[in-house]
Parts: structure tokens; C-alpha cells; sequence
């Protein structure tokens, strides 16, 4: 059960942080969502209502980069108020050390890394996917779009069950299509077409001139069945197989780690894809990294302002995403390994942040 100290640190803490939280919002919203959509309506003739739809949906891969943002400034603020009104003497004085405040920090630092890590797995994911979809619908509504060599995977429970190709796709119609279909892990069947047409009112996919060849368990073709036209039911629509390649950030970790896998059977340099793994633990604990600096550094009156604690958090989040970016190219370059490129950011962070609380004596 919190004591008295440690709901008085949490409050002194959160107040900050949802203060922190809206501010950098709006800041980096603006410059990194906002603009470019705004030159989509000017410049292409986005409609209003579906550049609006799109800037909520990409709002949530921006939120997860201000957690810790929001939760260095809450130290800073925080610890800055403590200090200038004197609670922190008066702290000692009645018998709490400094180290005895550290407690409630590291529990909030804790908490919101955790908060931030299942928004970044469960949120995040899905909220890009529906960004990049609407995108994809409504230019394909206004200019016809061809991809080539289309490849998508389809997982289910973890074990893959299909494996869709198109040499080429065209709006709502691919060319040279094969299907390889699995059971048990097993390739089970084999479907090749010249063309397939899209249906949208049934959901599902026409397929013309074309041959289905069923395979036994130890790979042999004992069943060939030749059509002129037959609807098969696949769960991808166009939307779907233009939004693949599919990104990092459109999937969770487990579906990335499949995703992984298969690129590697596929004989693909995966580094860059085992990078972003990493990342998407990296960041959501970069909150606590974050207030165990925050709190050291907002001990100083000089920081009490609401406007310095925030021009104060940009300049450490910069120098940062700085040194992150610096850390990936040296894994995209296979100077270090692939944990130790998303992790390097957080772990030169914490020593930082050591040192300032021993000086402090905080520790």
C-alpha cells in the first residue's frame, strides 16, 4: 500500500505529465502529421472529413514518442516545484531521505513505460493500418494504381496458412496469380490463375482459366481440377495487397516476428526489421530512463517554470532520438548487433541519469 509520500510524489508527477502530454501533442502533431496532410487537400483535393479520419488515426504512432517526452518534463516540473518551495528540506527534515523519493518515481517511470508499451502493441498497430487503407482507398478511387511481383503471407495462429502471389495488380484485377495453400505446416494446395477479378459486393475474389492442384502430405500432386471460373474465398481485398510491404509499425511484435521469419526463409537481410523489434520495447521504456533523469535535474530552482522545464525536455529528447538514429545506422551497418542498436539510446541515458543522482544525492 502507497504511503503518504508516495501518493504526494504521484501527484506531484502526474499533474505535469497530462500537462506535458497535450503540449508535445500539439507540437509534434502539427509538424509531423498535420503538414503533410494539409498539403494533401491544398495540393491533391484530399476531402476535408478524410484527411481528419487520417490525422486521428496516425495520432497514436505520434503519442507514443511524447510518453516519455511528458514523463521528463513531469520529473523536471515536479521535482523543480519540491525543491523551490523547499519540500525537499522539509522532507529530510522530518526523516525522508532524498533516495526514499526515488521510490514513487521509479514506480510511476514503471507504470508508464507499461501503459506506453501496450498502447504502442495494441493500439498503435491497428490505428496504422486503418491510416494507410483509407489512404489507399481514396486514391484508387481517383487514379488507377499497379503494383508489381505482389507478395503477402496470411498467418493463423501464429502458423501460416496461405501464400498469395500476383505478378501483377491493377486496381481491382491481378495478372499470373498463384496461391499456395498449407495444412499442418504442409503445403496442401496449389491454385493457378491467368486473371482474377476482385467482386466487391461479395467479398471476395473471381478467378479465370486456371488450375487447382491438390498435394498429398509427403508433396506429391494427386489431384489436378482445371476451371474457366470459379469465386475462391480469400480474406485480402485490393486495399490489402497494395498496403503490403507491409511496415513495422502496422504490426505487433508477434506478428513482426513471423514476419521476420519468413523474410529470412526468403533468404532477405532482416537486420532493419529485427532493429524495429527491438524499438518497440526500446521507446515505451524510455520513461523510465527518462524521470530517473528528470528528477535530478529539476532539483535546481532555476528550472521551476513551466516554459524552461519544457524548452529543457526538448533539447535532452532531441539529443536523444539524436543518438537513437545514430545507434540504428551503426546496426543497419552491422557494427553492433540489432538489441543492442535499439537499446544503446536507454542504456547511455541511464548512466547519465546515475550520475546526476548521485551528485544530487538521490541515490
Amino acid at each position: 500500500m502507497l504511503k503518504l509520500v508516495d501518493r504526494y510524489i504521484f501527484k506531484e508527477l502526474f499533474d505535469p505529465f497530462i500537462f506535458g502530454l497535450l503540449s508535445f501533442s500539439l507540437i509534434l502533431s502539427a509538424s509531423m502529421v498535420m503538414f503533410e496532410l494539409v498539403r494533401a487537400v491544398v495540393i491533391s483535393g484530399m476531402p476535408i472529413l478524410i484527411a481528419l479520419k487520417i490525422f486521428i488515426f496516425r495520432l497514436p504512432a505520434v503519442v507514443v514518442y511524447i510518453f516519455p517526452m511528458a514523463t521528463l518534463l513531469a520529473a523536471l516540473l515536479g521535482f523543480s516545484r519540491l525543491s523551490k518551495d523547499s519540500e525537499i528540506t522539509a522532507f529530510r527534515a522530518s526523516g525522508v531521505s532524498l533516495s526514499r523519493l526515488m521510490y514513487p518515481v521509479i514506480i510511476f517511470g514503471l507504470l508508464i513505460s507499461v501503459v506506453n508499451f501496450l498502447f504502442y502493441e495494441i493500439v498503435v498497430p491497428e490505428s496504422n493500418k486503418a491510416a494507410k487503407n483509407l489512404l489507399i482507398v481514396t486514391a484508387l478511387e481517383k487514379a488507377p494504381r499497379i503494383e508489381e511481383n505482389v507478395f503477402v503471407p496470411e498467418f493463423q495462429d501464429g502458423v501460416l496458412k496461405r501464400v498469395f502471389f500476383a505478378k501483377k495488380l491493377e486496381n481491382q484485377a491481378m495478372k499470373g496469380v498463384i496461391v499456395q495453400e498449407f495444412s499442418n505446416g504442409t503445403l496442401s494446395k496449389i491454385i493457378n490463375a491467368k486473371e482474377a477479378l476482385w467482386l466487391d459486393k461479395e467479398k471476395t475474389w473471381r478467378f479465370f482459366d486456371g488450375i487447382i492442384y491438390l498435394l498429398s502430405s509427403d508433396g506429391e500432386y494427386k489431384h489436378l481440377v482445371r476451371f474457366d471460373e470459379q469465386s475462391i474465398a480469400i480474406k485480402f481485398s485490393p486495399a490489402d495487397l497494395y498496403r503490403d510491404e507491409r511496415k513495422p509499425e502496422e504490426m505487433s511484435i508477434a506478428s513482426l516476428r513471423r514476419y521476420i521469419g519468413l523474410k529470412e526463409k526468403m533468404g532477405e537481410k532482416v537486420t532493419s526489421l529485427q532493429i524495429q523489434l527491438n524499438m518497440k520495447i526500446a521507446i515505451p521504456f524510455a520513461s523510465l530512463v527518462f524521470v530517473l533523469l528528470g528528477a535530478p535535474l529539476g532539483l535546481s530552482p532555476r528550472r521551476a517554470s513551466s516554459s524552461v522545464g519544457l524548452g529543457l525536455s526538448i533539447i535532452v529528447i532531441f539529443a536523444y532520438y539524436v543518438l537513437m538514429f545514430f545507434s540504428m545506422a551503426l546496426g543497419e551497418l552491422g557494427l553492433i548487433s540489432p538489441p543492442l542498436a535499439a537499446w544503446l539510446p536507454n542504456i547511455i541515458t541511464a548512466l547519465i541519469s546515475y550520475r546526476f543522482i548521485r551528485q544530487a544525492g538521490l541515490a
